[in-house]
């Protein structure tokens, strides 16, 4: 669809494409001000986006931005009232181009108004991707936007309204996810830093090429089969066997997916962790009971590519 061409969905990753605000800039430029509806969000190694939290409100003003509960209309989930960060101290440390400090309130934060850090950052897919600390952060983040810290909130947002999420169908579904899909966003652990988010995802009859670049010659990242399997509950759920790519072991990654509309999918898979007795026996290995990104999981956020 036209107007998905032109999503933006908040997202870590690419310093050369993200907005550096000159000074006298205010928090949150022109680019990001506006309406954005949520994908996902993960906090403390957990994905909070699920269910009437996918595709609801996130307004940002040049000094605010506001998750809003679609529950709760009286309390946002999160209001970060934010001003450009002071340089730091050290000339040798680059701080991120959008750093902020806020002042935080809403239902997610432990304490109403403190005074933590946030950030954001555009990527040249039109997607947009924003860290929330939601309480003080001590110790060593694990990348610079990761929601694996339970003082942390990442929101990956687009533009447009989010389609309502399709039942799943394995035979509809097995048609449905053949093409090439660009990577708006990925979750390694919860983190993108660790990803390259302009990336594809193609799905041919039988097998799945993640390639670091739209050019359809480029070596994989990542590769195998897969094979859609029986719903689980309300996910679908497939089987990504896995060539090469994952950190632990090679093989069968019994994995989940939702379709939101027929351009916009999602897939979480796990990269490892099996049960000891699951790691030769592959048919002991289970899908993900929730569906987010943690320490064994990660997480695709798929556009379908549009054909040129």
């Amino acid at each position: 669809m036209t107007h998905l061409l032109r999503t933006f969905t908040l997202l870590a990753c690419l310093p050369a494409v993200s907005v550096s605000a000159a000074d006298g800039e205010p928090p949150f430029t022109r680019e990001v001000q506006g309406k954005w509806h949520v994908l996902t969000a993960h906090c403390g190694n957990q994905n909070i986006a699920t269910g009437s939290r996918v595709g609801s409100l996130v307004t940002v003003t040049a000094d605010r931005l506001t998750w809003n509960d679609p529950e709760d209309a009286k309390t946002p989930l999160v209001v970060a009232t934010c001003a450009r960060a002071a340089a730091p101290d050290d000339p040798k440390k680059q701080p991120d181009p959008n750093e902020l400090s806020s002042t935080v309130r809403g239902s997610l934060c432990p304490a109403q108004d403190a005074k933590v850090a946030a950030r954001w950052r555009i990527t040249e897919t039109g997607t947009l991707l924003a860290l929330l600390e939601i309480a003080e952060f001590n110790g060593n983040r694990n990348g610079t936007y990761s929601g694996a810290a339970p003082a942390d909130v990442i929101l990956i947002c687009q533009r447009p309204p989010v389609p309502a999420m399709f039942k799943p169908d394995a035979k509809a579904d097995a048609r449905r996810l053949i093409g090439t899909w660009v990577r708006l966003a990925e979750l390694d652990d919860a983190n993108t830093a660790r990803t390259r988010p302009d990336g594809t995802v193609e799905f041919t009859a039988d097998e799945f090429f993640k390639r670091g670049s739209k050019n359809p010659n480029v070596r994989p990242h990542m590769d195998g089969s897969w094979k859609v399997q029986t719903p689980q509950g309300d996910r679908g759920r497939i089987d990504l066997i896995f060539r090469s790519g994952i950190e632990g072991n090679q093989g069968r990654s019994p994995s989940l997916y939702s379709f939101y509309g027929e351009e916009l999918l999602l897939i979480v898979f796990p990269e490892g962790g099996w049960a000891k007795d699951a790691v030769e026996d592959q048919s002991r290995r289970q899908p993900p009971e929730h569906f987010g990104s943690d320490g064994n999981r990660n997480m695709w956020i798929l556009r379908r590519q549009a054909k040129e």
